[in-house]
């Protein structure tokens, strides 16, 4: 019986996130693997008999990308993982899901988005482009989550939450049932969101409250 052939994967960045979605690439089995970042990965390299093939550079990637390579923003930044999603087109980026996961079938997933192990997402869930959904945490049904958010690990979304472009979630965070959460929002790690929250703010402990 023939293998499948592997799909070049280039992973922009190289350093703590970048090392779970190797992994999580990895266990796939979809995937060869290839990295770019500033300095080069070395102990990744080595780990998945991996290439460096130097900086983040729209130039220096095209050949790659023009042979059938794709791309996965694996940096923790969200603003970052924006700016590389418009700079090379959100068409050349790749979901990564590990396979420990749950996504629900009638779920959708935007480009380049990351759903780590053991991660659930539930029924008409609408996770957008370059988002991170963490090690073992849950979106439940109906939430939307908009560009560039950040689940952290361990965190709970109920049914129907709103989650606004480019706010991270903290770990261990418990969002309730309908909640709107606005964009750029800082939720802190095991807050408990009981009520609505605005653009740009800041929210922490139980039930959660304004850090300012």
């Amino acid at each position: 019986m023939t293998t499948p052939a592997r799909t070049p994967l280039i992973l922009l960045g190289g350093g703590g996130h970048a090392a779970v979605v190797a992994d999580c690439a990895t266990r796939t089995s979809r995937f060869s693997i290839a990295f770019a970042a500033d300095t080069e990965p070395r102990d990744l390299c080595a780990l998945h008999a991996a290439v460096w093939l130097g900086e983040v550079s729209v130039a220096k990637l095209a050949g790659a990308l023009r042979v059938g390579a794709r791309l996965h923003a694996a940096v923790g930044d969200g603003e970052l993982r924006m700016r590389w999603l418009t700079a090379f087109g959100a068409e050349q980026f790749d979901s990564i899901i590990d396979p420990s996961a749950v996504v629900s079938t009638s779920a959708s997933l935007g480009a380049g988005t990351f759903i780590a192990s053991r991660a659930i997402v539930n029924a008409r869930a609408t996770i957008g482009a370059a988002c991170i959904i963490n090690s073992g945490a849950i979106v439940e049904h109906d939430c939307v989550l908009e560009d560039g958010v950040h689940v952290s690990p361990g965190s709970i979304l109920c049914g129907t939450v709103c989650v606004g472009t480019l706010t991270h979630i903290g770990a261990g965070a418990v969002v309730l049932p309908g909640i709107r959460i606005g964009a750029r929002v800082r939720v802190g790690a095991g807050a408990v969101v009981t009520k609505d929250v605005v653009d740009d703010a800041t929210v922490v402990g139980v039930p959660a409250r304004s850090a300012c």
